[in-house]
């Protein structure tokens, strides 16, 4: 039975058979997010123009602007969602982001080396690799995770449940990630991350990833052995997102 993870999946096989990851290279300093991870909870703010769950869509966003107030309210690193068709991302959003100094994570559904190279070129520190999407694809994992490593980029690993992590922590992956949301129905359950984090020993830094809008939510996933969260959703949605920044780090760093 063909879910949502199907579809986007297919727009990123045409969105490389269309050239969109030929880019040319855009040289700067690499910042390390494992390294900012293992200094304190670390918020991740996103870039993203539109969520597939239709919780909201921009027609416009002005990325150096915005990449500067996540600088200014006290962001850890700032993830740039690039996929094109379903997301209206872009890959030259990521040198934007860049000038804050802060680590830059890309987000994409990443199957290929034409992928990783894209990244490279666009100044990326770390991508995110999804396991469900290379077993899906039947990609070698530890392969892709070479490539990335090759090119100088560290990688979060995705999960969502507790095979895909025990899969993850057989791996080189810097770090781990537990999606709270289903990529198959993208509905969300934070408890996903505390199920997780129950079954496993984990040897490296672990992101929460969607479904975070409070300060309780953070503390939850703390609490449950997350050593940060990635937020785009309830940032973007709030009608002060400076004050919705401040407040997530905040409840992340216990004061």
């Amino acid at each position: 039975m063909t879910d949502i993870l199907d579809k986007f999946i297919e727009n990123a096989k045409q969105s490389v058979q269309e050239g969109y990851y030929d880019v040319p290279e855009n040289k700067c300093k690499k910042v390390s997010l494992k390294k900012r991870l293992g200094n304190s909870f670390t918020l991740i703010t996103e870039i993203k123009h539109a969520s597939p769950a239709g919780e909201y869509s921009f027609n416009n966003i002005d990325v150096n602007k915005t990449s500067q107030s996540f600088l200014a309210n006290r962001a850890d690193a700032i993830s740039v969602v690039v996929e094109p068709k379903a997301f209206r991302g872009n890959l030259m959003n990521v040198p934007i982001a860049k000038k804050t100094g802060l680590p830059v994570l890309l987000k994409d559904f990443i199957f290929c080396e034409e992928q990783i190279q894209a990244a490279k070129n666009v100044g990326a520190d770390a991508v995110l690799l999804v396991v469900k999407v290379t077993a899906r694809m039947n990609v070698d994992l530890d392969e892709l995770i070479g490539t990335a490593h090759s090119n100088g980029l560290e990688v979060l690993l995705e999960t969502y449940d507790n095979e895909e992590m025990k899969t993850a922590l057989g791996t080189n992956a810097e770090m781990v990630g537990i999606n709270n949301r289903d990529l198959r129905t993208l509905k969300v359950n934070l408890n996903k991350t505390k199920e997780i984090c129950e079954t496993v020993e984990l040897d490296r830094p672990l992101i929460s990833e969607s479904g975070v809008k409070t300060t309780e939510d953070v503390c939850f996933v703390r609490a449950a052995g997350a050593n940060g969260v990635l937020v785009g959703t309830a940032i973007w949605k709030a009608a002060d997102p400076g004050a919705k920044i401040r407040e997530l780090k905040s409840a992340g760093s216990g004061y």
